[in-house]
């Protein structure tokens, strides 16, 4: 036996999975812990791996430790109910999932999740909204609620990456006009679009956009017929998404500000 925790042992070799490696760390914690917050979303897949840190959840009093390559939550409400096996490690359901990775992660890394468990036919509102009300004073219960409430009124959103959630957070923070997004018009789809202001934004990230002559020369061509058509176009790079969250703020409500009879 090979030992890859205290008290944790690996049979022939300890070159474990990566399940196998949050396994080790979750029984180091005995009975009690379990996979938690970001860790546990992409165990459910619903948010890429750290790879920096684990996350784990032990009951007790005590709050959050911070240990070479994990986060320790002690936290006295996790009933047995709220904790499962999934992938053969034992993790938060992903109702407590979401409640707990809505107090750790931005609104947007947040509206990606909820959107991802939903494609993934995991998502269960019943399920959630009873977790909500088992926990009220949790801190994640807030910004969840808000974003459930959000979907309510909105249908969902769907949003392909984290810059277009930022950009889609950006006009909800800021209250600005909702705008139609990923929407297609028996034409072209676009990333964002307002039709009373005749605008379309697109989210140009170097990893899906312009690594290509052909993409870089398609969009241009593009552009120009939606201008014929009276649209204007503005493109947003992910560099400045990510950097430059007031300038984009500023930007965005130049674009949508009502237009003189001397603008048109």
């Amino acid at each position: 036996m090979v030992k890859v925790q205290r008290g944790v042992y690996a049979l022939g070799h300890a070159e474990l999975r990566r399940e196998g490696n949050v396994l080790a760390v979750v029984l180091r914690y005995g009975d009690a812990a379990a996979v938690s917050h970001r860790s546990a979303a992409a165990l459910w897949g619903i948010r890429p791996w750290s790879g920096t840190f684990i996350e784990i959840t032990r009951r007790g009093p005590g709050g959050t430790v911070r240990q070479r390559g994990r986060i320790i939550h002690r936290c006295i409400d996790v009933p047995d109910d709220e904790i499962v096996i999934e992938r053969g490690v034992p993790t938060t359901t992903l109702a407590r999932t979401l409640l707990d990775l809505a107090a750790v992660v931005p609104t947007h890394h947040l509206r990606r999740a909820v959107e991802r468990s939903d494609q993934a036919e995991l998502f269960d509102l019943t399920e959630v909204q009873r977790v909500l009300d088992a926990h009220p004073g949790r801190p994640g219960r807030r910004p969840l609620m808000a974003l459930l409430a959000d979907y309510r009124d909105h249908g969902d959103t769907v949003t392909r990456s984290d810059l277009e959630a930022i950009m889609l957070q950006i006009c909800l923070d800021h209250g600005f006009p909702r705008p139609q997004v990923n929407r297609y018009d028996g034409i072209r789809e676009s990333d964002f679009r307002w039709p009373d202001h005749r605008l379309i934004v697109e989210v140009d990230s170097w990893t899906f956009h312009g690594r290509t002559r052909r993409a870089f020369d398609s969009d241009r061509a593009r552009d120009r017929a939606l201008l014929r058509e009276g649209w204007r176009v503005a493109r947003f790079t992910d560099r400045q998404i990510l950097t430059d969250y007031a300038g984009i703020a500023r930007e965005l409500a130049a674009l949508l500000a009502p237009r003189s009879l001397n603008d048109t």
